[in-house]
């Protein structure tokens, strides 16, 4: 299971340049993501295992250890898109298909599904001290901040941390390869109809690399991703 996690374009709390950022704000990028990124793939290794997969348990990525989710490039991807100023990076999870579908059909479906779900739940864990516990502060430059218990660092942490969280759930839930998504419309599809897509699924990274450097002038994700997590976001600070 391969997930990717990218804090970019119009998203307002984490897109100013490089030159409107401090170090401690480049660390809670990093952080925030990273963290995002341990939940979701310990969501897809915990319920392989319990579908009888071994194989995340044997890879050791049944671990609250992030950078066992993560491979050397997606690590330095992390810290150069943070230091510029936005976020990108991605995670992964060995799985055995074969070995899941012995249990159900759906099982590698029920795997993917199992990062996103796990994204949302942390999502609505914060949302409630960003509902209930918040209170508004000004800085020396009159910006506004949402503070926790006073403390507008806290605040804007938790609230970036919010934010990715609903953002991954949902763009990973897109059907395209080879993002959870995927996995989970594939379930619905014949054998034939997989492999007649296979020539389609080489080309999944191509499309969503596409999406992302030309969103300028695409407008995908600020017209199709970020109106649902918006609604999402809204959503959870309901409950």
């Amino acid at each position: 299971m391969v997930s990717l996690i990218s804090v970019m374009m119009t998203m307002p709390v984490l897109l100013s340049g490089f030159l409107n950022r401090d170090l401690s704000t480049i660390v809670d990028i990093i952080l925030a993501l990273l963290i995002a990124i341990d939940v979701h793939e310990l969501g897809h290794a915990l319920v392989a295992d319990r579908l009888g997969d071994d194989t995340p348990r044997r890879a050791g990525h049944i671990s609250l250890n992030p950078f066992r989710h993560m491979d050397q490039f997606g690590i330095i991807l992390l810290f150069l898109t943070a230091i510029s100023g936005q976020g990108f990076t991605y995670g992964f999870t060995p799985v055995n298909e074969s070995a899941l579908r012995r249990r159900t059909e759906f099982g590698p479906a029920i795997v993917s599904l199992a990062g996103p779900l796990t994204n949302l739940l942390l999502a609505a864990v914060l949302a409630v001290p960003l509902t209930h516990a918040t209170s508004g502060v000004l800085d020396l430059n009159g910006n506004y901040h949402l503070a926790i218990a006073g403390n507008a660092q806290l605040g804007d942490f938790v609230f970036q941390l919010f934010s990715i969280n609903v953002f991954l759930a949902v763009f990973n839930l897109l059907p395209l390869p080879p993002l959870d998504g995927w996995t989970i419309f594939s379930a619905f599809l014949s054998p034939k109809a997989r492999f007649d897509l296979r020539s389609f699924v080489q080309y999944g990274p191509m499309i969503l690399l596409v999406l992302i450097i030309f969103e300028g002038n695409i407008h995908f994700f600020s017209s199709v991703i970020y109106p649902v997590t918006n609604w999402v976001s809204d959503q959870l600070f309901r409950l």
